[in-house]
């Protein structure tokens, strides 16, 4: 980070523990931490630095909803001012007692304030322990563990409030220059899209024909793509960064460079948003197809099938879709291209365009517990040696990809095929086939 330090805002209600937070914050560093005069006797400007960057911390007090508390009003005054400048806010919850009325009543004005935010569930002085499921009702994000007494969590607190608060500093130094511009707002970066597959399925020609130019080389000797290779592609429907990778096979048949293109292959998918599995019309859809396309699941990828070369083969595409839909989880859709031709390209890419969007959307939490009750009401609900379960709220806490919390009695109660129930109904409820989607079941 260069210039003027990000600023990180600590906010909390009473006793979360938010004061014993700053002073460990502060004093990880103690050297290069100095306390500077602030705007009144009750707000501290801090300098921390972590890793040879820097960053503003600031101290507000806590927060009370309390009309008749003296210092309710200019305290909330103080934070509002504080928010007004901030790069990312930390909000300290008590982690063990659950969110107070106090709580919610902030988390209200942090959802207003259009700032990163990173909840903070305190006093969790047991590595193993759970934040309280009620945390997640307040709609900020999954709650991040630690202890500020005994320091748990505290250096990975440290790495994530570097990344964060640096990214928004880029993020609002963009949104300044775009209005000076005339415009609102700043481009959305690109959507980052895997084109992955079996060798010579046809990826790299695939990937030209997206690009409009040849960007990689092609040629009939399979396993030419040795390197991940990125490519901004403009359309109508956003801008997408598609990395060509090597062609995947299984890893006992590999050595030597192909097996460092095989692992560069993976770290791709690490960092997509899609992926597109490419399938040659000629040979089918394989197990080996199939592989990839789980490899892809399991690093969290969206996932659709590319069926390319159908120029010079038919492949009956409902085969095809039937095979995705027994063997892999996502059930993504298959869309017919070639490369040679370009034909379907535009519809391969609008694919890719509604997955993102469907990946990174937010689910109303009325509207999941509407699906919730539905699909209770449609099969019972599994028992184990007399004690039904029962599951009593549902929330989405994060995207990219969605994540949904539902708070049950009893997490043992939970049976595999159940949760699959529960997976692919909400799925289909809310059309997120190709899109991988997380849920954790949260006992009490």
């Amino acid at each position: 980070m260069t210039g003027t330090p990000p600023t990180v805002v600590v906010v909390g209600s009473p006793n979360a523990g938010k004061s014993t937070l700053v002073n460990r914050l502060s004093g990880s560093r103690a050297a290069v931490v100095h306390e500077t005069p602030g705007v009144t006797r009750d707000r501290k400007d801090l300098d921390v630095e972590w890793r040879g960057c820097h960053v503003r911390l600031i101290d507000t007090g806590g927060y009370d909803s309390a009309e008749d508390s003296p210092l309710a009003a200019p305290i909330r005054e103080q934070i509002g001012a504080a928010l007004a400048s901030a790069d990312l806010v930390l909000f300290v919850v008590d982690g063990r007692a659950g969110a107070v009325a106090d709580d919610h009543e902030i988390a209200q004005v942090l959802r207003r304030a259009r700032v990163p935010v990173i909840v903070l569930a305190n006093k969790l002085d047991d590595p193993a322990a759970h934040p309280a499921v009620d945390l997640y009702q307040l709609g900020l994000g999954e709650p991040v563990p630690i202890s500020a007494v005994h320091g748990l969590g505290i250096g990975d607190l440290l790495d994530t409030v570097l990344e964060i608060a640096g990214e928004g500093r880029d993020a609002g130094a963009a949104d300044v220059e775009a209005d000076e511009g005339g415009e609102e707002g700043g481009p959305r970066p690109p959507v980052p899209v895997a084109i992955v597959g079996r060798p010579n399925a046809g990826k790299s020609s695939l990937f030209n024909a997206i690009a409009g130019e040849p960007r990689v080389i092609v040629s009939e000797v399979a396993g030419t793509t040795r390197d991940a290779i990125d490519t901004v592609v403009e359309t109508r429907h956003g801008a997408f960064r598609f990395i060509d990778t090597a062609g995947m096979r299984k890893a006992a048949k590999m050595s030597g460079v192909e097996y460092y293109s095989y692992l560069r292959s993976l770290q791709s998918l690490d960092r997509a948003h899609v992926a597109v599995v490419v399938l040659d019309a000629t040979l089918g859809f394989g197990e080996l197809d199939v592989q990839v396309a789980v490899e892809a699941t399991h690093r969290h990828c969206a996932t659709v099938l590319a069926v390319n070369k159908t120029d010079i083969a038919e492949l009956d595409l409902d085969e095809v879709r039937g095979i995705a839909g027994r063997k892999l989880r996502q059930r993504p859709a298959a869309v017919p291209v070639s490369a040679r031709t370009h034909a379907g390209v535009a519809s391969l890419l609008e694919m890719v365009a509604l997955l993102d969007t469907r990946y990174t959307a937010h689910i109303a939490t009325a509207e999941l517990n509407r699906a919730l009750a539905a699909l209770t009401a449609e099969r019972p609900l599994p028992a184990k040696r007399g004690r039904r379960l029962k599951m009593y709220y549902a929330a989405q806490f994060g995207t990219s990809p969605p994540r949904i919390a539902i708070e049950i009695n009893d997490r043992a109660l939970v049976t595999r095929d159940y949760g699959y129930f529960v997976e692919n109904r909400l799925r289909a409820r809310f059309s997120l086939e190709g899109v991988p989607l997380i849920i954790d079941f949260k006992g009490r």
